[in-house]
């Protein structure tokens, strides 16, 4: 069901923020009429990626060349940081600034080629969160499997915290621990399910209320189904929550992709406005002359027929001069 799964998963996460629900739910739908209930319930699971983080997936599908080299940048300058090799260290270090800059750049060309606004802050992640992995293997493992839920950050210190940050932790062979499941200092136990005192970890209760009685064991089982019914409650309504701030945050790039061509649309205006009034110009520059032409045309007519009466009584006139001159013996 592994398999199966973190092939869909790769499919969704392939599809813009604005696809993803309906998809999802669309193969959960079809799991669950072909009788696979809990692979159609893993994939209703599945939590819609933030907007930062489809653009790390959408550069992983779509520019991995420039994905591959910062990593494999990322890899020389641990391996420079292990040889204590400083020239090496600075040089790499200014060629991280340069590929990082780049790379946040080619995240909001690509969002808009694909029809997602990436804002100038999901740019930031997507450099913090490449930045990260070129400082954990595990942390690179999981932007190059293309399926990130969220973005991350890491101090190069620490190991990167992965918790809920990619689709199906088990693809990638290692699944990250998420951190409300780590055991408190002191050994504190209660909130973690895989390490709840049994019978094999703790002393039986025998000697203080007597036996453990099967009203006993079914209390504790019914406690635990009511606690993992609140935990599963609390997870759905926590991917609810991070939905509704996607949708907005979505929202809000759409809005300043909307106000940018509002911007363009009006500088458009203007120069479209200055051309009416400059054509407006010619067309009354046009009409002077065709008023002109107008008034010289009549005039030319007037002479014409003035010319032409002259002509007709020259032409009599040569008629008569010509009959005269005829008679004469």
């Amino acid at each position: 069901m592994m398999e199966s799964l973190a092939a869909i998963a790769r499919e969704l996460y392939a599809l813009t923020p604005g696809e993803f629900i309906a998809a999802r739910n669309a193969r959960a739908k079809a799991a669950g009429d072909d009788g696979d209930r809990p692979l159609a319930a893993r994939i209703r699971g599945l939590a819609k990626p933030s907007v930062a983080a489809w653009a790390v997936n959408a550069l992983v599908r779509h520019r991995f060349e420039e994905v591959d080299a910062l990593l494999d940048l990322g890899e020389r300058m641990r391996a420079a940081q292990d040889a204590l090799d400083r020239d090496a260290l600075r040089e790499l270090g200014r060629d991280r600034q340069r590929m990082l800059a780049g790379i946040a750049r080619s995240a909001r060309e690509l969002g808009d080629e694909l029809g997602t606004a990436v804002s100038e802050s999901a740019a930031t992640e997507v450099q913090q969160t490449l930045q990260a992995a070129m400082g954990d293997e595990a942390a690179a493992a999981a932007v190059r499997d293309g399926t990130l839920v969220r973005t991350f950050s890491g101090s190069g210190l620490d190991p990167v915290d992965l918790a809920g940050a990619v689709a199906v932790p088990e693809s990638l062979g290692a699944e990250a621990p998420p951190r409300s499941r780590i055991p408190a200092a002191g050994g504190d136990v209660a909130h973690d399910p895989a390490r709840r005192p049994d019978s094999a970890q703790s002393p039986s209760p025998r000697g203080a209320t007597g036996p453990v009685t099967k009203a006993t064991r079914a209390g504790g089982d019914e406690l635990e189904a009511r606690r993992e019914a609140r935990r599963e409650a609390k997870l759905q309504a926590k991917r609810e929550a991070e939905e509704a701030r996607q949708d907005a945050e979505a929202a809000e790039a759409e809005l300043a992709t909307l106000d940018l061509r509002i911007r363009d649309t009006k500088d458009e205006r203007r120069d479209l406005a200055e051309e009416l009034r400059e054509l407006k110009q010619r067309v009354e520059r046009l009409h002077d002359a065709v008023t002109e032409a107008d008034l010289l045309a009549a005039s030319l007519r007037k002479e014409r027929a003035a010319a032409q009466r002259a002509s007709d009584a020259a032409g009599r006139a040569a008629t008569r001069a010509r009959q005269r001159y005829e008679k004469m013996p």
